[in-house]
């Protein structure tokens, strides 16, 4: 039976990693107020953080986005997500990655990258099409607004589900230009009805990249001792990339176990380099 007691030289890393960045985030972590904190009569600190966060769109297509599809198998239609599906499949991803599931930071990764590719196709046409209003010296253009734009209040607790909104929003502005462009004679309709559907197809893409994700429950530890668990989650979902097996490519935005975990890794291979010099 082996032995549970720690040798020294375990406990002489574990003394290296409390005295690094780990010790200071975990305290950190302890200042995050939770519902336990909440309930308990002996806390007198601050409550949770509250706000709101209101979304406008003043175009038909950006409703459209914002709405998705619902799909129907007896008719043949293909649902199309929308954001609140893209955030709902983001929570799971999100979960996954807290839970050390190296897929589930891979995913995030993907949405990132969608995310940024996206955005930058749309900056750039927004930019191209703002130059065409203002191409005249003597004569200007506003770009046409709603007199009724709708309000959705976004609910949402995952970064990425706000940068889904926040590119929602420039679709949005985008559409809004190339229509005034259209309006007042700049732009041709072929050329219009071509820029806004190609937009829209690239915010559809975006969403979609959340799909694919398999929940499995495997672990970075499943992943390195090649476990049926990681079997079948290579079976769904493919080979994971080594620099994200290693924790050493990871997501502009993690949750608080997840960085936490990251850190106390690398502080621990920090500390075992650190007793091999010496």
């Amino acid at each position: 039976m082996a032995d549970k007691s720690k040798s020294k030289s375990d406990t002489e890393v574990e003394d290296i990693i409390n005295t690094d960045d780990t010790s200071h985030a975990v305290e950190d972590e302890k200042d995050i107020i939770t519902d336990s904190t909440l309930t308990d009569d002996s806390y007198d600190g601050p409550g949770a953080l509250r706000g709101t966060s209101i979304l406008k769109l003043e175009t038909r297509k950006g409703q459209l986005v914002f709405n998705g599809r619902a799909g129907d198998r007896d008719k043949g239609i293909q649902p199309i997500i929308g954001l609140k599906s893209f955030a709902s499949y983001l929570r799971s991803i999100w979960d996954a990655s807290s839970n050390n599931d190296p897929y589930g930071d891979w995913w995030l990764l993907k949405v990132e990258l969608n995310l940024a590719e996206k955005e930058a196709w749309i900056d750039g046409k927004q930019k191209e099409y703002m130059d065409i209003l203002s191409q005249f010296k003597n004569m200007s253009h506003e770009v046409a607004h709603s007199i009724s734009p709708i309000e959705r209040e976004l609910r949402f607790s995952i970064p990425y589900s706000f940068k889904g909104a926040m590119l929602l929003m420039k679709h949005d502005e985008l559409v809004k230009i190339i229509m005034t462009a259209h309006h007042v004679g700049l732009v041709d309709s072929d050329t219009a009805h071509h820029n806004i559907n190609r937009s829209t197809k690239l915010m559809r893409s975006a969403f979609q990249s959340v799909t694919g994700y398999r929940f499995t429950g495997v672990t970075r530890d499943d992943i390195h001792s090649n476990n049926p668990v990681a079997q079948k989650a290579t079976e769904l979902m493919g080979p994971i990339p080594f620099g994200i097996q290693d924790d050493e490519v990871v997501p502009a935005f993690q949750s608080q176990n997840a960085r936490l975990r990251r850190l106390y890794r690398q502080n621990k291979v920090k500390a075992m380099k650190q007793k091999k010099v010496s």
